[in-house]
């Protein structure tokens, strides 16, 4: 069976990690989609649309704030997990439904393929520094993430790990919150690829078959 993997670049380091098989083949989509939904979900479809000749196309996404819904693949089954974003894929258990995952409220998740994009909290306080100086910055900031209260990291087994989480404390203490690190799993990632891809963690459709919010759980 030849397979396409359609996957956002948090998971690439991850992914490749897993020895890709002769019949498989990835196509990484930047980060810089996240902030934008609608054109997530378009770029994902233009993606699905110019993959032809495969049996299976997995979409290693989760809705994204609805980008995945409406998406549909024309010549074969088309696969998604049955998840909210990739913060559920790093922290579920790999057995049982990963959908049984709930994120806390008022935390900013972090791991090593989030800190890879240029939209960081990082960047955010570089820019605003170099143009309102340090205190104006550090206000600037706290009010754009006033609602967080932690910073967790999760550890995936990237290279140069501690040198992120580092930059993980950094912004910790910019935004004024507390810091945490636990360990994520990559198990779940292992199974995106390679199956079984069962109802309960994942979403499959037939050729034709329109990808709903419904599907993930939501009414």
């Amino acid at each position: 069976m030849k397979i396409k993997v359609i996957a956002c670049e948090v998971m690439k380091e991850e992914m490749l990690s897993i020895k890709p098989l002769a019949d498989e083949d990835f196509e990484f989509v930047s980060m810089d989609y996240h902030l934008y939904p609608q054109k997530l979900g378009t770029e994902l479809q233009n993606i699905i649309d110019r993959s032809v000749g495969y049996d299976r196309i997995i979409l290693a996404f989760g809705l994204c704030g609805g980008a995945a819904n409406g998406l549909k693949s024309s010549n074969c089954k088309l696969t998604i997990p049955k998840v909210h974003d990739c913060i559920s894929v790093f922290l579920s258990p790999g057995e049982g439904c990963v959908c049984d995952f709930r994120k806390e409220v008022g935390t900013f998740y972090l791991s090593c393929g989030w800190m890879i994009t240029e939209k960081s909290i990082l960047s955010d306080h570089k820019r605003i520094l170099e143009k309102f100086g340090s205190k104006k910055a550090f206000r600037v900031l706290n009010r754009m993430y006033d609602g967080y209260k932690k910073v967790l990291f999760i550890r995936t087994g990237y290279p140069s790990e501690d040198e992120v989480i580092d930059q993980s404390k950094e912004i910790a203490s910019l935004i004024s919150c507390e810091h945490e690190i636990i360990q994520g799993k990559t198990s779940f990632i292992e199974k995106i690829i390679r199956g079984p891809w069962d109802d309960t963690n994942f979403i499959n459709k037939n050729p034709l078959g329109i990808l709903t919010e419904e599907d993930f759980g939501i009414h």
